[in-house]
Formats: structure tokens, sequence, C-alpha cells
């Protein structure tokens, strides 16, 4: 009689590991895959400020018709250093890049702004624009290049998404036009 009640105990456990395990696993992809998309997003964000710095400091005249390789540049060197790009690769082929701008120029009354695109497919979030000179870089890239799509099988699929990040910089070398009084 004690040899049933053992072998049943077995049984139950089993039982248990058999519901238990696939539960298990579903929760830790998920904590994995969540977690490198958490930290991959945080290195896509430096990548974007990255281009937002040297955007800032650059001279903008209103005649650019893609962000200056500078731009995509250090973008790359952060996406590379990060493991999001391997080391031949650039955003300019992965992703896509979007400067907006509203610079002043000495010359005119009302400041150069425009948005330009470096492949034509990134639309940075809403943004409430500042009443100062300013640059943005938005930097997009395919989520899946974030973390692996270990989820889709439970209906999870971030595939076809992409991840954006935007960063908005006060642009360093625009001058304010002094405002002449007259007496």
């Amino acid at each position: 009689m004690v040899q049933f009640r053992k072998s049943k105990r077995r049984a139950v456990s089993l039982l248990e590991i058999i519901i238990g395990l696939p539960i298990v696993l579903i929760l830790l992809f998920a904590v994995v895959q969540f977690g490198l998309l958490q930290s991959n997003q945080q290195t896509l964000k430096q990548a974007s400020r990255a281009g937002a710095l040297v955007a800032a400091n650059m001279e903008i005249d209103g005649t650019e018709v893609v962000p200056d390789a500078e731009i995509v540049n250090a973008i790359d060197q952060v996406l590379i250093q990060g493991g999001i790009l391997s080391s031949g690769e650039s955003i300019a082929t992965v992703g896509d890049v979007q400067l907006n701008y509203a610079v002043y120029d000495p010359t005119i009354p009302d400041p150069i702004s425009d948005e330009i695109d470096l492949n034509g497919g990134c639309d940075p979030p809403p943004t409430t624009y500042p009443n100062y000179h300013y640059v943005q870089v938005t930097v997009c890239i395919p989520a899946t290049r974030l973390a692996p799509n270990a989820m889709a099988c439970f209906g999870v699929d971030f595939s076809g998404r992409d991840a954006i990040m935007t960063s908005l910089f006060r642009h360093e070398r625009s001058r304010i036009n002094p405002i002449v009084v007259n007496p």
C-alpha cells in the first residue's frame, strides 16, 4: 500500500513538471527578449543623441538634401559599439535617419527650417518644437535588430515594426539677429 502512494506522488510531480515547465520557459523567453529590447533601445537613444550633438555643432544653411555624413557616422559608431550593427553595416542601409531643424541665418529675418530624410521612411513622434533654434535627429531601425523575435510563436510578434528614437538639441551655431529699436 505504501508503494502505491509513493508512485502516485511521483506521477503528480511529473504532471506538475509537464504543466509548469512550458509556462516557466515562456516567462524566461519573455524576460530575456524584453530585457534585450530595453537595453538596445538605450543604445538607440545614445545613437540619436550622438547624431543630434554633431548636428547641433554643424553649420546648417538650408541647402542640405540628406543628413550630413558626419551625423550618420556618429550614429553608426554608437550602433556598432552597442552591437546593433556589424562593423561593415551602416544605418543608411539598415534603417533611416531624419533631421529636422530650425536655424537662424543672419541674412534673413525668419529662421530656416526643414525636414530631411536619409531614406524617406522615418517619421519622428509628435513633438512640440521649442521657440528657439534647434536640431532634431530621429533614428529608425527594424525592431528585430534590437532583440530576437523569440516570442513570435506565442503571439508577440514585432517583425515589420520599427524602433524609433529621437533627440532634440539647441543649435549652437545659430546666431540670433539683434532687434534694432528705433529711437
